[in-house]
This record gives C-alpha cells, sequence and structure tokens, in this order.
C-alpha cells in the first residue's frame, strides 16, 4: 500500500504550535515518514511490517509490530525501531482513538467517502494532543495518524535537544538575548517532551 494522503496531516492548536517550531528548528532535518508498504496479518492478533520511506535520509527502513489491534502493532513496532533513541516515545499513551466516514466529496452510492482518522495522545505531563487523517483507506488513514503522532513526539524532543545546546553555546558567548530566545522556545517543546528527559538533560 503506497502512501498517498488525502489530506495533510491535522493537529489541534496544542499541536500544531510545538510542531511549527519544531520544523522551524530542526529545518531540513525534520524527521518524516511515509509509508512505502504494508502489510497486514490479523489472526489472534495483528502483525505488521511496514516499509517507511524516511525523510531527509530518503532512505527505506523495514519496521516490524505485533499488538492487539493495528494502532497497538504500529507502535510497538516504532517503539522498537526508536524509542532507545527517543525515550520521551517511552512515556506518551494513548487516550482516545476514533474512526468515522468523511462524507463530503462523496459520489454515487457514497462508499468512496473517507475514512477518518483521530487519535489522541498524552504524554507524561497529562497533556493531550489530536491528530487527525482522511484518506480513502481505513487501514492508511489508522496507520498514518499513528505516524504522525509518533512523528510529532520524535521531533519535538530533537528539537528540544538541539535547543539546549544552542542555549548552552549563546551562554558561554554571553548572548544574554539568544538564551532569553531559546529559554522561550524550550518552553513551548517543553509542553510536547518528556519529564524524564528534562531530568536527564539537568
Amino acid at each position: 500500500m503506497s502512501d498517498e494522503p488525502i489530506s495533510e496531516m491535522e493537529l489541534d492548536g496544542d499541536a500544531k504550535r510545538v510542531s511549527q517550531l519544531s520544523r522551524e528548528i530542526l529545518r531540513d532535518s525534520y524527521r518524516s515518514f511515509s509509508i512505502d508498504r504494508l502489510e497486514l496479518v490479523e489472526n489472534d492478533g495483528v502483525t505488521v511490517k511496514m516499509h517507511l520511506k524516511r525523510s531527509p535520509e530518503g532512505d527505506v527502513q523495514e519496521l516490524s509490530g505485533v499488538g492487539v489491534g493495528l494502532i497497538d502493532a504500529v507502535f510497538d513496532g516504532v517503539m522498537k525501531a526508536y524509542a532507545a533513541e527517543y525515550p520521551s516515545l517511552k512515556t506518551v499513551v494513548v487516550s482516545d482513538f476514533k474512526l468515522g466516514s468523511g462524507f463530503d466529496g462523496a459520489k454515487g452510492r457514497r462508499s468512496d467517502a473517507l475514512a477518518v482518522a483521530t487519535l489522541m495522545m498524552k504524554n507524561s505531563h497529562d497533556n493531550q494532543f489530536t491528530f487527525e487523517r482522511k484518506t480513502p483507506s481505513v487501514t492508511n488513514s489508522s496507520v498514518r495518524v499513528a505516524l504522525d503522532a509518533l512523528t510529532f513526539f520524535i521531533n519535538a524532543e530533537r528539537a528540544y535537544v538541539q535547543l539546549q545546546l544552542a542555549m548552552k553555546d549563546a551562554t558561554e558567548r554571553r548572548r544574554s538575548d539568544l538564551v532569553q530566545r531559546y529559554r522561550q522556545q524550550m518552553g513551548t517543546l517543553v509542553y510536547a517532551t518528556s519529564y524524564e528527559m528534562h531530568r536527564e538533560a539537568e
């Protein structure tokens, strides 16, 4: 299954604010994923094999996950691949997941209506973020929205770490203007990143 989303990732206000800042800080190094191929086996549980095209690397990475359902299996695959590198992923939990239909633009028998997947997640601060995807496929929408959420937390953590390094450099150069700016930006990213990571950074 190739990744051909009908809509871009949709975020609530808080998530949008953090995501925009992460993109501003990381620029060309902002990490994103697209689905090159997805294999799904459903028996007592769900097993997924995902071939993800990574940006900015441009390579295709194979991830495998097992879970009680599709979202659980996707999270399992991503966690096994990235949790060691990005510890904030270990602190986020799913607070709600919904599937609906988008009938705007549907034609004829209207069976071509978009599948709308809405995912809500909480981090270790108990802050909640909402993500939404609309595609013609229930499976594609569900997998894509899970990847959107995980991509969001990965980039928020990467941006936070980069700001820490930049603030240390600015402090050593006695650039109080930059220190103040970086501190404010870190305050925004703290809303999404993990408490454990902040403790390690102190």
